[in-house]
């Protein structure tokens, strides 16, 4: 089949996938309400500069015995949003109906659309760019999501007899095994791919483990969210440990394992030392960008949840100590993670790939 059709069947069966979620209300067991018409209030308040806003929401319920109903809900919010969100028309609102024309209050919003919008542009992204090889990769996504699901039920069912930690290392394992060789099939370079992944992230989850064990204060794990529903809770921040810096080493793999692959095949007679030397000059250039990666990443939670406590009055050095210190130590240990993988993996590869060339051209 030519890529052309190949490309024109993918955004047909996008177009459905969208058509479908805009129109999936029967999926649902909570009634929805799709806005019609929005009547507001507007009040101002002195002591904190804002703007409160009383929202009275006209709209027809879309499912279940109610269908077709119309529906009057009031919704409170402000300018700032911190405790409530603006309305707008054509929104869908899970509400709680009562008998009458009003409805209880609004319980959420529905916005499943929008992810399937931006699910779409996204798996056609990677068809179009990486062609066959992006359905490779949407697969092992889909195979890893798996994984995960079945690896959080399993740890559910037994709660209190499995160690999280052993758990996830197992499964951090099958994540680089399966990723590696789906996307880049059975191969010299896939095995040294997957091999550098894995002894990359034994050794510096090994160090950064010594590291913690060995220093003596603790560790501020009540700055985690929702960490009190977690027993477990030293395991579960080394699982975090584990898994940030996992996507960083397997791409360093990849990259390092295909570049001597590829030198190899150019140039059959090439020596280990200048397969070494070569490699190094590969790895200058990914260390620093892959440990901005970990860094920016670290960014998106660390600077939102300053500003607000620096708007709490909260100053900035204190903000930084008292809800960062976790932040910062998983993102270090990440950038440890990409520096250690890099010589692994050199090293790995080299002697993997260069074992695999014929007799005679060894040197």
């Amino acid at each position: 089949m030519k890529k052309k059709y190949k490309y024109l069947i993918a955004i047909i069966i996008s177009l459905l996938f969208i058509l479908f979620i805009y129109n999936d209300h029967f999926l649902y067991k909570r009634s929805i309400l799709k806005v019609d018409k929005i009547v507001e209030k507007v009040e101002d308040n002195e002591s904190t500069k804002e703007k409160h806003i009383t929202q009275t929401i006209y709209g027809t319920i879309k499912n279940g015995k109610d269908k077709g109903r119309k529906i009057k809900v009031i919704n409170h919010t402000s300018t700032s949003g911190v405790y409530d969100e603006q309305v707008h028309n054509n929104s869908e609102l899970f509400v709680e109906v009562k008998s009458g024309d009003t409805a209880i209050g609004i319980t959420g919003v529905k916005r499943d659309k929008y992810i399937a919008v931006l699910l779409v542009i996204f798996f056609n992204s990677i068809i179009f760019v990486a062609g066959q090889k992006g359905f490779k990769t949407l697969l092992s996504l889909l195979v890893n999501i798996v994984i995960s699901f079945l690896a959080i039920f399993m740890f559910q069912k037994h709660a209190g007899t499995w160690n999280m930690l052993l758990l996830y290392l197992f499964v951090s394992a099958l994540f680089v095994t399966i990723s590696l060789y789906i996307t880049n099939g059975k191969s010299k370079k896939t095995l040294a791919s997957v091999l550098s992944s894995i002894a990359s992230f034994i050794v510096s989850f090994g160090l950064a483990f010594l590291i913690i064990k060995l220093y003596k204060k603790p560790i501020p794990y009540w700055t985690l969210e929702y960490i009190e529903a977690v027993h477990d809770y030293e395991n579960f921040f080394y699982v975090t440990i584990l898994l940030s810096g996992l996507g960083a080493i397997m791409d360093i793999a990849i990259t390092i394992s295909s570049s001597l692959n590829e030198l190899i095949e150019k140039n059959p007679k090439i020596t280990k030392h200048n397969l070494v030397k070569s490699g190094r000059e590969i790895c200058k250039d990914i260390i620093g960008t892959m440990n901005n990666v970990m860094l920016f990443t670290c960014f998106t939670s660390v600077i939102p949840m300053t500003f607000l406590l620096m708007k709490n009055g909260i100053v900035l050095g204190d903000a930084l100590k008292m809800y960062s210190q976790v932040e910062l130590i998983v993102v270090l240990t990440s950038c440890i993670s990409i520096v250690l993988a890099i010589p692994i993996s050199l090293y790995i590869s080299t002697f993997i790939l260069h074992s695999y060339k014929k007799k005679g051209d060894d040197k």
